[in-house]
């Protein structure tokens, strides 16, 4: 298993709902790998948090996560990669939301592996190893 794990979005909302699996995954993953979000997964956190009917308390559990976590960022050679698999997505007819598209390009350039539980949502991101 990779040592360097990007999680994704439905992965952390399945968390925070206290899921029994991917809880599991953490208590074993957290001490030994290194575990990362993106600050696309954030955003998705916090809409999600915004639009449901226990804003407060859903903002202060996605702040606390995000102090805990290591997020990263877009970069140069992210958005450049990005970039290149969005126009080769196109020719090809097969596109994929941008979210994802910067999610994993985030990922991939930064060396981690991205833990979801929507691998079709990645797996035309070339390169990038899927975790389900």
């Amino acid at each position: 298993m990779d040592n360097k794990i990007c999680l994704d979005t439905d992965f952390l909302v399945n968390f925070l709902r206290n899921k029994k699996e991917e809880a599991e995954f953490l208590k074993k993953n957290e001490m030994n790998r290194e575990l990362a979000t993106t600050y696309i997964n954030l955003f998705e956190l916090y809409y999600g948090a915004y639009k449901s009917n226990k804003k407060q308390t859903n903002i202060k559990i996605v702040s606390d996560l995000a102090s805990r976590i290591e997020i990263l960022n877009f970069s140069n050679e992210s958005v450049m990669k990005a970039g290149e698999l969005l126009a080769k997505l196109e020719k090809e007819g097969s596109l994929i939301e941008f979210r994802d598209l910067f999610i994993g390009t985030i990922a991939l350039v930064n060396g981690f592996s991205i833990k979801t539980n929507n691998a079709k949502h990645f797996n035309k991101i070339e390169g990038l190893n899927i975790l389900e």
